[in-house]
């Protein structure tokens, strides 16, 4: 099963949030054990970066960054991308890179908290990560 995770899901993991977190980092160890595939696009890192470090500093930002990159595949942004993002009929540009990333690399869903992106008309199925747990449990 491949899944691009949005960066939401990512930092309820590494900056917990009770109600949220449990699952959230339930979907970086199955990720991390390679029971799935996990992604996440390269302008997902900045921002959660940025998050982590306003919270817990720059050198615990740095180790966990460095952490998601050998956890999960990385996808790259091309130009073409942005501008396809652009085309989505998306109000949200962030959500619509995720969009084409997902569709770059053949993924089976986003998994994202964000309830304006799981309702927007979308290339892959966006689910919670309830949703997600879910249907690997079934």
């Amino acid at each position: 099963m491949r899944i691009v995770i949005d960066n939401n899901v990512i930092i309820d993991a590494l900056k917990p949030n009770p109600g949220f977190e449990a699952d959230a980092q339930e979907i970086l160890r199955l990720a991390s054990a390679k029971a799935i595939d996990g992604f996440v696009s390269a302008n997902s890192l900045t921002d959660i970066f940025y998050v982590i470090r306003k919270d817990r500093g720059a050198d615990t930002a740095k180790m966990m960054i460095q952490k998601l990159v050998l956890m999960l595949d990385i996808i790259g942004i091309e130009p073409a991308d942005c501008l396809a993002a652009l085309e989505k009929p998306m109000n949200d540009f962030e959500d619509a890179v995720v969009d084409v990333c997902a569709q770059k690399v053949s993924a089976d869903s986003i998994v994202s908290r964000d309830e304006q992106f799981i309702k927007a008309e979308t290339s892959v199925k966006v689910v919670t990560p309830r949703q997600l747990l879910d249907s690997i449990k079934a």
